[in-house]
């Protein structure tokens, strides 16, 4: 098969297959080829590795106290280097009390907000802007996600209090920076694969192996289980633990599917997320669940009218 003919998701794991088919002493024709792919991979992410740098500390040199996100952080923590996995946007995880100061540092620093520019007295839990990192020359644009935050669970400050007070710490070139502990890290990512509301992409997959293989104390996937509880994503993370045993059939611990499994599902959890098709008894109850809601709200609405 051509490389070059190859789907988009595909082509993205070619940066990891060169390294692994070298280590383990493989020749084959196409190795340039993959080479050349791995090299092409480790040089862009190292342009992104600078920009990101240049964000976290500007953040640091406020006071606001920066959490690397998503993909990047992925790379600095789960690969061996930036040629293993193609970066193609930035994220970072700022305290809530500290999100306008994060925006304002971005913006002295040349970056362009796209979308809501919140104000001094807004509510912080609004959704955070798009960001784009404005070109300099014929650079090109690199994007930016702030957040606020990500899991919700109250009290919510004692949730994101955890994300740090768990967090491990990673270089970002010559920068020291906190990133997601494996089990957040993980979370996370079902959490963004449920949201897709689509296939889960191939790399997803890879990515969930990797920090997988960073769980190797039984106490890991104790907390992935309670935390997947206190943040409400139990179906979330079953479903992307189910996806993972069938298609690459990792080592998951024996108790952890059937504990998620018997855990009592809230009617936050079932209305918020999608339900597999084939559960018919889940899909059941988050019907009569919306089915309630509906009727309670339109029982108040009249029950206003009257008054």
């Amino acid at each position: 098969m051509d490389i070059e003919t190859l789907d988009p998701e595909s082509h993205h794991l070619l940066s990891l297959l060169y390294p692994n088919l070298v280590r383990h002493h493989v020749e084959d024709p196409h190795m340039g080829r993959l080479k050349g792919v791995y090299r092409r991979t480790w040089y862009a992410n190292q342009l992104l590795v600078q920009s990101f740098k240049l964000v976290l500390q500007a953040l640091q040199e406020v006071q606001v106290n920066p959490l690397a996100l998503g993909e990047m952080a992925l790379v600095s923590t789960c690969y061996a280097d930036y040629g293993h996995r193609p970066v193609y946007q930035l994220d970072v995880l700022v305290p809530r009390s500290q999100t306008l100061e994060a925006i304002d540092t971005l913006l002295q620093i040349g970056w362009t907000a796209h979308g809501y520019r919140p104000q001094s007295g807004d509510r912080l839990w609004k959704p955070m802007p798009f960001w784009k990192d404005t070109p300099v020359q014929n650079a090109p644009n690199i994007h930016l996600n702030l957040h606020n935050n990500l899991f919700q669970a109250a009290p919510q400050s004692f949730t994101d209090e955890q994300l740090w007070a768990n967090a491990v710490v990673t270089q970002i070139s010559d920068l020291s920076v906190p990133v997601l502990s494996p089990v957040d890290q993980l979370l996370h990512l079902c959490l963004k694969s449920n949201k897709e509301q689509q296939q889960r992409p191939i790399y997803w997959l890879a990515d969930a192996a990797m920090l997988i293989n960073l769980m190797s104390q039984e106490a890991d996937w104790v907390r992935l289980v309670t935390q997947a509880q206190r943040y409400q994503i139990i179906l979330p993370l079953r479903y992307f633990l189910m996806h993972l045993q069938a298609v690459l059939h990792l080592p998951i611990p024996d108790w952890v599917l059937p504990s998620l499994d018997k855990m009592a599902i809230s009617y936050h959890e079932l209305l918020e997320y999608n339900l597999m098709p084939d559960n018919k008894l889940l899909l059941l109850k988050a019907r009569m669940v919306r089915l309630r809601q509906r009727w309670k709200g339109l029982f108040t609405s009249q029950r206003a009218s009257t008054l």
